[in-house]
């Protein structure tokens, strides 16, 4: 998902609803059970409905307050049952039988009979798929679970589109099949079912109650997750989770998950601010530190670091994390592919880390995917390196010798993390120096820097992209282009900058839709390499991401994809 760092208008949470008075949980409670997490981020999320989530720090929240049909193990990121309690594969891989656990509950809420959430069937999953497999302007991701994967999903979209459609002749999704109220089935198109299940298990393919989306359509802000928002908490500076008492899941021994009683995540205009308000033990954990920041805290406070056992611990990763700029190929001169290439050949990437990282990151030299996925080597995909007389070779074969008549260009950004900027202001000055191309960035809030992308109004986007699932597959999804139409009108996620290459789509679906993970790997490669050749992007760099946490908390595993499960976190009251 997208990452960025900025402040926004936060009163998007506060939609008109309520809950009831705080009930108190009647299951057995583990000796890990109570207490509070207070976690620093810098974005605040722009939507907290499951399928209009593009952000990292949105899915931090909905993967607490929704629960989907399966999760992720947090240490090892293996497949888990959820909502579904087991599923079974046919042989071909094209058939997928679900098993829901029965007696799981919504939230209690208003829009449901007397307040009190009711059990969640077959019937969820129905409409939560119509809903997913529906292509409006309130679900981004018609194209990233449905389209090309579930049997009959392109089919049902185009009906539900069709204004001749009468209401109660509603069509049916001909690869989902209703067993019984906790049984169904859902056939695939290709037997490519491993990647389809890890798309389920992220919160856009979370279980919507139908009573809550026609109260507050896609203001919903509640599921069956371990958490609810506390409203009468929340404010413009924090938002306030609460445990749900009603949560469905025990740990090994039987005790009530999720243990604590209270996440909160505190929201601050920079990085730097987060960290000091970790020294002053008002939060618990910063995500995201940069490298030159993380070394002067132990520094300067070696001792909470090298006590026995230490009160500070700081850990690093790599991660499934790419930084780059989206160029805008329908715009001139960025439509010469000869042009997007001289701008890659003339950055010098291990600088621009030397200047934001101190060295302690990998440069962009290759792909757009980063380098933390076993049997995909990218050292095998050409990217572009720093190379000056080629970079002035091409751009006097576009017709702009030496810069002349290069029209200014503008990057779109963000504030909240100094080696960003850093990282802008170096970008800009090599593209002055080697090319005598004068570059300006704006910072702009995410809401409107999102629809400059998608009016196609801008040179250059900054982008970060954390994986949602661990695949190649993920990050080269970001250009898949065979659906996408120059309409402006329409919203496409996440190709927001409309890059359409039939070649590149050929090979990616190849990939997508292939019976083995080495086959897929084959045909990613050569979608990357035709992606790369074609340059409608910088890849900056792929970094190692550090966080700094108090020690008294536990169990909240650091993976690559950023993926936390605060249900089995807990904090160490001793």
């Amino acid at each position: 998902m997208r990452f960025f760092h900025l402040s926004l208008l936060f009163s998007l949470f506060f939609i008109v609803s309520c809950h009831t008075k705080e009930e108190k949980d009647t299951r057995p409670l583990s000796p890990k059970s109570g207490g509070k997490l207070v976690i620093a981020e810098i974005t605040k999320p722009l939507s907290l409905f499951p399928q209009k989530l593009t952000r990292i720090e949105e899915a931090l929240i909905c993967n607490q307050v929704y629960e989907p049909l399966i999760r992720l193990n947090a240490k090892t990121l293996d497949l888990v049952p959820a909502l579904a309690e087991k599923w079974e594969v046919s042989k071909d891989g094209k058939h997928i039988t679900f098993y829901l656990r029965k007696g799981v509950k919504f939230q209690d809420d208003p829009c449901f009979s007397g307040g009190k959430g009711r059990e969640i069937t077959t019937a969820d999953v129905k409409f939560t798929f119509e809903k997913l497999c529906y292509e409006r302007p309130d679900n981004f991701h018609f194209y990233t679970i449905c389209n090309d994967r579930i049997v009959g999903a392109k089919e049902f979209n185009q009906l539900m589109n069709d204004p001749s459609q009468k209401e109660n002749s509603k069509p049916e999704i001909k690869g989902l099949k209703i067993i019984d109220d906790y049984t169904f089935s859902i056939d695939l198109q290709y037997p490519n079912y491993h990647s389809f299940l890890q798309l389920l298990a992220t919160p856009i393919a979370a279980i919507l109650p139908k009573e809550g989306y026609e109260k507050y359509g896609d203001k919903l802000d509640f599921g069956a997750g371990p958490y609810r928002i506390d409203k009468t908490s929340s404010n413009d500076h924090q938002l306030v989770l609460l445990k749900n008492p009603h949560y469905y899941a025990v740990d090994k021994d039987g005790f009530a998950l999720p243990y604590m009683d209270t996440i909160i995540v505190r929201y601050f205009e920079n990085t730097e601010d987060a960290v000091n308000a970790f020294l002053n033990h008002q939060v618990d954990v910063v995500n995201d530190v940069p490298n030159n920041m993380a070394k002067r805290v132990v520094e300067q406070h070696i001792n909470s670091f090298q006590k026995v056992p230490p009160e500070y611990i700081i850990d690093v990763s790599t991660q499934m994390f790419v930084q780059y700029i989206l160029i805008n190929t329908h715009l001139q001169p960025f439509d010469n592919v000869k042009v997007r290439k001289a701008i890659n050949y003339a950055i010098d990437r291990n600088k621009i880390i030397e200047k934001a990282f101190n060295g302690q990151a990998y440069p962009g030299i290759y792909g757009i995917t980063p380098p933390a996925f076993k049997d995909y080597d990218i050292t095998k995909i050409k990217g572009y390196d720093f190379d000056l007389s080629q970079a002035k070779k091409l751009l006097a074969e576009a017709g702009y010798p030496d810069g002349k008549g290069f029209p200014p260009v503008t990057v779109f950004t963000n504030k909240g993390f100094s080696k960003t900027q850093l990282a802008i202001n170096e970008l800009q000055r090599q593209l002055k120096e080697n090319l005598n191309i004068n570059v300006v960035f704006e910072n702009l809030p995410l809401d409107i820097k999102f629809r400059l992308e998608q009016k196609n109004r801008g040179h250059f986007f900054r982008q970060g992209w954390v994986a949602d699932f661990p695949s190649p597959e993920n990050f080269l999804n970001l250009f898949y282009g065979r659906y996408v139409s120059l309409d402006t009108n329409k919203v496409y996620f996440p190709n927001t900058q409309r890059y359409i290459n039939p070649v590149f789509d050929d090979y990616f679906e190849k990939g997508r839709d292939a019976v083995n993970k080495d086959t897929a790997y084959r045909y990613f490669m050569k979608a990357e390499q035709i992606l790369m050749d074609d340059a409608p992007l910088i890849v900056l760099w792929y970094e190692a991401a550090y966080r700094l946490y108090n020690n008294k908390v536990r169990d909240l595993y650091m993976n690559p994809m950023r993926y936390y499960d605060l249900r089995i976190a807990y904090v160490d009251k001793n």
